[in-house]
């Protein structure tokens, strides 16, 4: 069964940058993660970052197939997340992604599966590595 996964981007971009993943990781670099996380999932995913959307070239480049990427203005991320939590008629089945307590809280009173963003980091890091290419065999 799909699910809906519902991730606080600002949030999870200072859990990586709290984790020493990367500094200077911004919000393309976190869309591409995102979607490799996501090649093998049949999930719903919505990236909901702060603020308004950047200039349209930028809001280009965070486009993706994959992930449905919102920006916030003129309410919050936090404000945009309780809504689409509230907003669901089968709460189980949307997964929230914040470390934001306060949006856990609103997603546990509606029984959403809660995952803190510090621990959305390990599952992403765990996609980035590629695993070794054989390499082909020698012709005699």
């Amino acid at each position: 069964m799909s699910a809906q996964v519902l991730i606080d981007g600002n949030n999870l971009l200072h859990a990586m940058h709290a984790q020493a993943i990367g500094r200077h990781i911004g919000r393309e670099t976190l869309v591409r993660w995102i979607e490799r996380w996501a090649a093998t999932r049949p999930d719903k995913i919505t990236l909901v970052f702060d603020g308004p959307p950047p200039n349209s070239g930028l809001v280009r480049q965070l486009e993706s197939a994959r992930v449905a990427v919102r920006f916030a203005a003129p309410k919050s991320a936090d404000d945009i997340l309780v809504q689409m939590i509230q907003a669901t008629k089968t709460p189980t089945t949307v997964r929230l992604v914040s470390g934001d307590t306060a949006i856990q809280y609103e997603a546990r009173f509606r029984k959403c599966p809660v995952t803190s963003s510090m621990d959305f980091v390990d599952e992403l890091l765990v996609t980035q590595r590629k695993p070794p290419v054989p390499r082909a065999p020698e012709s005699p």
